[in-house]
């Protein structure tokens, strides 16, 4: 789906007032909105199969949340700021996006709906229906009204509106019942005087959905049902209208205070208390209401109508994980099984890293070489240190255990975690004080700067001298996404990568940023500067004939520096080759200017996370990492990016590169001019699935 504004024209006119070259770029959140919708558009892909279809419909709901709550929040914080300058790829204030996301979002609410209906008309002979309480029987509608009144109704605490009272504060996220409701005595008269609003909070104690007895997956979702009865919950009223409501609030909370300091938890708890009362950015609507209705909930909103958004689909779709196990009766609506590889070797794990590297390709590869590694330094006698950094972590970690049991067996056991990271803070929370009180050393943060490296470093004391062993990830310790997201994990013995991650976390500790390091290169000094002086390198060997290149394998590119360093390197002849999943803020194909640049995104049943930086005709030089393209990443954060210097890890690295830029499946690439197009194989050549050639490797 292409996206664009119908204001794109003012980038142009106002391009030649700015510091900056905008010919080349493009708006950051219409490039994210581009993303989600190829997220959209995999829903829509016939070769995908019918439940996964429907799944990709709820990732591309919950994204778009995310945005709408991170993003959008903050532009609308910064359009409130006297300083509200020009964004340096599009040329927009803060303002200006927000009204170019409000433009491009009405169409994917549309797209979405359209997705959906044709899933589940596709789904229907497999029994599945998603009903309302008008489609059903008699019979059935006897066994509903049955369930409401024992079930549902005992929890409603229905709310009629005063119009001289104060508007009730909305929780960002829940469902809510908005009826316009008139008294029958006024007749068919619709004025002001004559109608009163309802609200009936949907409460979330609620299962999301029920199912109707009998065969086949046949369930009403509780938002809609508590719709279909609310009017009975005001017997002297009649009802004009009624909808499922729904507002997103900003969640752009700044903790007060310095990470380092010894109150920074409780500072954190007190801003995650503050989430669920920012201010509304978006209203959802799905069902029928009029007008004066729609206004009586922005001015109580606080918001203007172009951030009111109708859909016929669900307002929110995370009952679609839970229906996974009534369809299983159904194998084709799913993806193939998949069990990923374990990697064996004789002796130990610690044994194996220590004479040569190994490195980790999730989800292909099980998480477990990396979980026996920790359990095996937890039990290791020469092992007198294990040290981690923390940003998302799964419920239920078995790597957290395992530190817990070094601790217990007398290893200092450090544990940066990052509390700011976006609703994961609640979780990092709680395992920190569990870890606290297991003997941990816990740490929370460098001052302002996140930390969002991903580091492991076991110390070892063997006859006499100190050994490292490095474990360096592009992904979370968290081992559920391992077997979600497609990410790298290196462990190694190298002496001068374990030197470095040892200054990392001695600064680290000291609550100051990563140092220079000899063959790390971090963030927030020395990554962007590092990557420019790479990329420049390729340039001066286009400029001398050399063979040279260019190939980086990221989430997202924003950054202005990066995006500059690129097209240079691109005008000097360097081919370019770009594999971004999310946002790329560069445009490729521009004459004279990123002619030499290809820009590529794979969305498919794996998220695309990996970070990978190679440069070279033959991709000499490898790096792999935590950090994308972004300022935040170079700039804010506390970032690590390693060399990969073993040649049979290297090749390996090459290979996954190689094999995705060879996927004639789920890749995308983009045009200047029509935006992100499917790459299709060429005439008498097979289609090839890079991601399904890993699972089969």
């Amino acid at each position: 789906m292409k996206l664009k504004s119908k204001n794109m024209r003012n980038k142009k006119k106002s391009a030649k007032h700015l510091p900056f070259d905008l010919s080349y770029t493009q708006s950051r959140e219409l490039s994210w909105l581009q993303f989600n919708a190829r997220v959209l558009y995999e829903a829509s892909d016939q070769r995908v199969p019918l439940y996964e279809r429907l799944r990709f419909a709820a990732i591309f709901s919950s994204n778009l949340d995310e945005f709408y709550m991170v993003r959008t929040g903050s532009l609308v914080s910064a359009s409130r700021s006297p300083d509200d300058a020009p964004d340096s790829t599009c040329g927009w204030t803060a303002k200006e996006q927000l009204s170019h996301i409000l433009d491009a979002t009405g169409p994917l609410y549309d797209a979405r709906d359209d997705a959906v209906k044709e899933i589940e008309s596709a789904l229907s002979p497999c029994g599945f229906q998603r009903l309302r309480r008008r489609d059903l029987s008699p019979r059935e509608r006897r066994w509903l009204d049955q369930y409401f009144t024992e079930q549902v109704q005992p929890l409603l605490a229905p709310v009629m509106l005063d119009p001289d009272a104060p508007f009730p504060q909305l929780a960002g996220g829940a469902f809510y019942i908005f009826l316009r409701l008139k008294s029958p005595q006024t007749g068919e008269s619709e004025t002001d005087a004559e109608t009163r609003h309802a609200l009936v909070p949907v409460p979330d104690s609620l299962p999301p959905f029920v199912c109707l007895p009998g065969d086949g997956v046949r369930f009403l979702l509780t938002e809609q049902l508590v719709r279909d009865y609310a009017p009975e919950l005001f017997p002297a009223f009649e009802p004009s209208g009624r909808a499922v409501i729904r507002v997103t609030r900003s969640a752009d909370i700044s903790p007060q205070g310095d990470a380092h300091s010894e109150d920074y938890p409780e500072q954190v708890r007190q801003a995650l208390q503050k989430r669920p009362s920012l201010g509304a950015v978006r209203l959802e609507i799905q069902g029928k209401l009029k007008m004066p209705s729609v206004r009586t909930l922005c001015a109580g909103l606080g918001l203007e109508k172009d951030q009111v958004f109708w859909s016929d689909s669900p307002l929110t779709m995370g009952y679609v994980w839970q229906l996974a196990d009534r369809l299983a009766g159904f194998p084709a609506l799913f993806y193939p099984p998949f069990s990923p590889h374990i990697r064996t070797g004789t002796g130990t794990v610690m044994a194996r890293v220590q004479e040569h590297d190994l490195l980790l390709h999730y989800p292909y590869d099980s998480m477990e070489p990396f979980l026996q590694l920790l359990h095996e330094a937890a039990l290791d006698s020469t092992v007198t240190a294990i040290s981690l950094t923390v940003y998302r972590v799964a419920k239920h970690s078995q790597i957290l255990q395992y530190l817990i049991l070094a601790a217990q067996n007398g290893k200092a056991v450090t544990v940066l975690f990052e509390l700011r990271a976006r609703f994961d803070e609640q979780n990092n929370l709680e395992w920190a004080e569990r870890l606290e009180q297991a003997g941990c050393k816990v740490i929370y943060g460098i001052g302002k700067l996140k930390c969002h490296a991903k580091l492991c470093l076991i110390t070892r004391i063997s006859d006499g001298q100190t050994h490292y062993i490095t474990q360096l990830g592009t992904g979370n310790y968290n081992e559920k996404t391992a077997s979600l997201y497609t990410d790298l994990c290196l462990m190694t013995a190298d002496p001068e990568i374990g030197a470095d991650a040892a200054a990392v976390f001695d600064s680290l500790t000291q609550g100051t940023a990563a140092p220079d390091c000899r063959v790390l290169l971090a963030a927030p000094s020395g990554i962007k500067p590092g990557l420019c002086t790479l990329i420049d390198k390729e340039a001066e060997k286009a400029r001398a004939g050399q063979p040279c290149g260019i190939t980086i394998k990221c989430n997202s590119l924003t950054d202005r520096v990066m995006i500059d360093a690129l097209q240079r390197a691109s005008a000097a002849g360097v081919p370019v080759r770009l594999l971004v999943r999310g946002i790329c803020c560069l445009v490729p194909g521009i004459e004279g200017l990123t002619d030499h640049i290809e820009v590529f995104s794979i969305v498919g049943r794996f998220l695309e996370h990996a970070r990978i930086y190679a440069f070279g005709a033959e991709m000499e030089t490898l790096l792999i990492g935590s950090s994308d393209l972004m300022t935040r990443n170079l700039d804010r954060r506390v970032e690590l990016l390693c060399p990969v210097r073993d040649p049979e890890t290297a090749a390996q690295v090459r290979g996954i590169l190689q094999t995705q830029l060879s996927d004639t499946c789920k890749r995308h690439t983009l045009d200047r001019k029509k935006g992100y197009l499917p790459v299709r194989p060429s005439e008498g050549t097979a289609p090839f699935e890079a991601q399904t050639f890993f699972m089969h490797r």
